[in-house]
């Protein structure tokens, strides 16, 4: 969406605005020349013709030798006794319960009418169905009999406790993100809940989506299970807001475009993308709204659902507004400077508030002549 490719972290706001004004970056210096190779009954090796054939031959390798581990039987985590909730502080409970909102655990995990975390609900994708699990404690059909590490695992590298592949319908992408003392902190939370039996109706995928084993090499080639890291440039507030978006909020999931392959298209960070039949608007500069997100705008309608110039979250953004109420206004605020920073227009409102005027009559004219 940008025409520029980033390759590596961190989504700077500079970077991705100089992608949208066509500003590519400082190319790094060539490389030299391979040295020429001597034919050998005038047949020159195509190997050493060009590196590329190689680099595809070694990612290849590498997914091949994912997915030989991936079907190991030692990646299995033996089951635990289901933790006793006494164990966790009140404190340590009561922040799991806002990662979790953060993360919209329940959103996903929990079908319509349906026990709060106890899965079942159908998540369509390009690929087929996939059923969100039960995350309740439940030892034989949630996540009670697993430990800590079994836990920590699936968040940072998408792996069952059993040892099979979760599918990255479930973001760990994100998730592998956040700190260690905030899944220790999810996780108590979590197994402090009440159990419920309730087992998850089997996946309806299309060959070859249905093979997990595959999902290493998917793994191998878009995952980094890397904790965030925040950047020594920009502000605390700044980088809290990061950190709270890039990890357990997730929102570049919807937000941006996906590849052949599911994979979030990281040349278009942010710059729009497609969930639940819903358009999901670029949170760039490349929004389409007639009246630029300002950093107060984009705190309203994050704490309240409803912005003045923006209208009302509807759609499956209504849920996740509703799931942001338990969190703290600093982190909210920290949420809007972050994603204000991607918005290179900055307007006061004095003129913000002429612009809507302006639209509000111009709408109301058009709508009485039709």
């Amino acid at each position: 969406a940008t025409g520029v490719r980033f390759r590596e972290l961190p989504f700077t706001p500079e970077r991705i605005l100089k992608g949208l004004r066509g500003e590519q970056p400082a190319a790094p210096a060539p490389l030299p020349p391979p040295a020429p190779t001597t034919p050998i009954g005038g047949w020159q090796n195509p190997f050493v013709k060009r590196g590329g054939i190689l680099a595809g031959i070694a990612a290849v390798c590498a997914a091949a030798i994912g997915i030989g581990a991936a079907v190991l039987p030692w990646r299995a985590i033996a089951p635990i006794a289901r933790p006793d909730a006494s164990v966790y502080s009140v404190a340590t409970i009561a922040r799991g319960k806002e990662l979790a909102a953060l993360g919209a655990c329940a959103v996903c995990h929990t079908t319509e009418q349906g026990v709060l975390n106890a899965g079942g609900r159908p998540l369509e994708t390009p690929f087929g169905t996939i059923t969100t699990t039960n995350i309740t404690p439940d030892v034989d059909t949630g996540i009670g009999a697993w430990s800590y590490p079994a836990f920590e695992r699936a968040m940072r590298e998408g792996i069952h406790r059993d040892g099979r592949h979760l599918y990255p319908a479930f973001p760990y992408t994100h998730f592998a993100r956040t700190s260690d003392a905030d899944l220790q902190a999810l996780y108590a939370y979590l197994m402090a809940q009440a159990p419920v039996r309730a087992e998850t109706p089997k996946n309806a995928l299309a060959f070859p989506f249905n093979l997990r084993p595959l999902l290493a090499g998917w793994n191998a080639l878009f995952h980094q299970p890397s904790t965030f890291q925040p950047d020594p440039a920009k502000s605390e507030t700044w980088n809290r807001g990061a950190y709270l978006i890039e990890g357990l909020g997730h929102c570049s999931a919807c937000h941006s475009p996906r590849n052949a392959l599911g994979a979030e298209r990281q040349d278009a960070y942010l710059a729009g993308g497609f969930a639940e039949g819903w358009q999901a608007p670029a949170l760039t500069s490349l929004s389409k709204a007639p009246i630029p997100w300002s950093e107060n705008e984009l705190y309203a309608y994050l704490r309240t659902g409803e912005s003045r110039f923006h209208g009302v979250a509807a759609g499956p953004m209504a849920p996740v507004v509703k799931e942001l109420a338990a969190l703290p206004d600093q982190d909210i605020r920290a949420m809007a400077v972050y994603l204000a920073s991607f918005n290179e227009t900055v307007t006061d409102r004095p003129t913000l508030d002429a612009l809507a005027t302006t639209l509000e009559a111009t709408t109301a004219v058009t709508t009485a002549a039709s």
